[in-house]
């Protein structure tokens, strides 16, 4: 039986750092982030439903008229404001999130990454099931680091003793998770609680798409970068 894999975006009111991070206009979005991740989500057939979670009524009252006018798997869950903060830890969302659905596969995902398009999201549905075949419970969206990573005690990821600049490829990789995308079962959600199980297949995306958005001078310069792929004819979508 091929369960169904279902998006869910959480999408909370009151951003401190980037105000009205989620709708205000993003290159000629009128309804910014929140309508280029739906957009390009409503591209994915493979998703059964798109999950709305949001205590922000500009969200709501968009993500409902997308489901009115352009795709009906979008689906509007309003979350309880004490899950809404900036101080809510995000595994107490997380166990919220795990009873939205009794069964399929979670792909969460943030409005805050404009180039994870539809096209990646096909991929990462695709890395999954072949990644359940192999007998992980979960994935994860990472970035290899091939970098030289200091702690206060030094080196981390390298010996310096045997070779103090080794080139950056030779470096045993780190890995950093992007936050661009998880998919797991509810199921396994609930018994794990967390979003990310005992066996997490780790899919690497590169840097230049999984930029994301935690700044004003972060969301201006994404801004930046979306308007000239657009002027490129790029389609973010």
């Amino acid at each position: 039986m091929v369960e169904p894999i279902i998006a869910l975006i959480p999408a909370r009111a009151g951003s401190e750092r980037v105000k009205q991070k989620n709708t205000r206009p993003f290159a000629g979005f009128e309804k910014g982030l929140l309508e280029l991740k739906l957009h390009q989500l409503a591209r994915v057939k493979e998703l059964s439903k798109i999950i709305v979670s949001t205590n922000d009524p500009v969200v709501s009252a968009y993500s409902s008229y997308f489901r009115q006018k352009i795709d009906s798997r979008v689906t509007v869950i309003e979350r309880p404001d004490e899950l809404g903060h900036s101080s809510t830890p995000m595994s107490a969302f997380i166990r919220y999130a795990a009873n939205l659905e009794d069964t399929g596969i979670m792909l969460m995902t943030h409005v805050t990454h404009p180039f994870i398009n539809s096209s990646v999201f096909s991929d990462l549905i695709s890395a999954w099931d072949t990644a359940k075949n192999k007998g992980h419970d979960s994935l994860v969206t990472v970035t290899k680091l091939h970098k030289f990573i200091w702690d206060e005690n030094g080196p981390y990821n390298y010996d310096n003793s045997v070779e103090k600049w080794p080139r950056s490829q030779d470096i045993k990789p780190l890995f950093e998770i992007n936050h661009a995308a998880y998919l797991m079962p509810f199921a396994k959600m609930r018994e794990i609680d967390d979003r990310i199980g005992n066996k997490p297949c780790l899919y690497e995306l590169p840097e230049n798409i999984v930029m994301d958005i935690d700044w004003e001078d972060q969301f201006n310069l994404l801004e930046d970068i979306a308007v000239a792929k657009k002027n490129r004819g790029i389609n973010l979508l």
